[in-house]
């Protein structure tokens, strides 16, 4: 029972931390917190869509229309791989590098979506 009254005060603690930064970091853009954790994996560089599904957490078919959206808006740029066309990669846009009010290096808003995005790959795990 002490663990569930903990969780629960977790989830209380993250919700109220996740509306802050929202509303701080994400009503003012165009990107939802989803893919600003998407950005965040590819900001060091291209990785498969493979790669991105397993860090985010998220299905191959969530992460897809998310990444078909940040497509449209020139964010990222999809390219098969030159040796397996199976493989997609997905790469940042000189629109994101060169756009600062996007902010993808803020340690705080990263590691906080990260506590976040942790919490509820736990809790998925205990339930699922």
């Amino acid at each position: 029972m002490k663990e569930l009254i903990q969780l629960a005060k977790l989830l209380r603690e993250a919700s109220a931390l996740f509306t802050s930064i929202s509303k701080k970091e994400l009503d003012s853009s165009e990107l939802n917190w989803q893919q600003v954790l998407i950005l965040e994996q590819i900001s060091s560089g291209a990785k498969t869509m493979g790669e991105i599904c397993k860090a985010v957490d998220l299905s191959y078919s969530t992460t897809s229309g998310l990444i078909n959206r940040m497509e449209q808006e020139n964010l990222v740029r999809r390219f098969r791989d030159q040796t397996d066309r199976r493989i997609v990669w997905v790469s940042l846009t000189e629109r994101v590098s060169e756009q600062q009010e996007m902010k993808l290096e803020d340690p705080h808003a990263i590691s906080s979506l990260h506590a976040l995005q942790e919490l509820f790959s736990q809790k998925k795990e205990i339930t699922g």
